[in-house]
């Protein structure tokens, strides 16, 4: 799930506060080539309970490169290194690689290390305080509503409504952006003994938009 999240993480009838929002976003993808910090993660249920909580350290290098490190409540890595993404599960001894779809909505993890602005896979929309709702224009992806958190010329928290009631919210909290970040943070290598599980692209279900 938290893989799907994070590869969940990016005509407009613009009144001012689309305007103003979208202008933020645009700059963001403008003015940012690195972003490093910490982040918190929630899972809530229909209902509002939480069920889950996260956190840990990650990074992103536009494009297409991005690092998760979750550290608590259990460990988990996960790597997109611009051709293929991986997620490694310490406790499984096990990695799963597959290839990244960049053009797809199916990968909201790649939606603020995207090269592009994400008008060509979401229509967005304004949403009350300064938050913009992205929905994907490929309605059968199985991705449901982004949800984006902007103040200044950042991202401050992303929301994912997976349609079947339950909702995530990260939290980015310590942004350091365009600092230097080293190759070899966004590259992987399994550590030995460890079992690499190589899972196919999905066929496409629907025309891309």
């Amino acid at each position: 799930m938290r893989a799907r999240i994070l590869v969940v993480l990016l005509g407009l009838l613009a009144g001012p506060a689309l305007a103003d929002g979208l202008a933020t976003l645009e700059r963001f993808y403008t003015n940012t080539h690195t972003l490093a910090g910490r982040f918190t993660q929630t899972v809530s249920d229909a209902n509002g309970t939480v069920t889950e909580t996260s956190s840990g350290q990650f990074a992103i290098q536009r494009p297409g490169r991005f690092r998760w490190d979750y550290q608590a409540p259990y460990e988990q890595t996960i790597v997109a290194d611009g051709r293929e993404l991986w997620v490694y599960e310490p406790d499984l001894d096990q990695v799963t690689v597959r290839p990244i779809d960049a053009d797809s909505a199916d990968a909201p993890g790649l939606l603020l290390s995207g090269a592009a602005f994400p008008s060509k896979l979401f229509d967005i929309t304004s949403e009350k305080d300064g938050w913009l709702r992205l929905t994907p224009k490929q309605k059968d992806s199985g991705l449901g509503a982004v949800r984006l958190k902007l103040a200044g010329d950042s991202v401050q928290a992303l929301q994912l409504d997976d349609g079947l009631g339950q909702t995530t919210r990260i939290e980015l909290l310590d942004q350091q952006r365009n600092g230097s970040l080293p190759a070899a943070r966004f590259r992987f290598e399994p550590p030995p003994g460890v079992d690499v599980i190589r899972a196919l692209p999905q066929p496409p279900t629907g025309g891309k938009p």
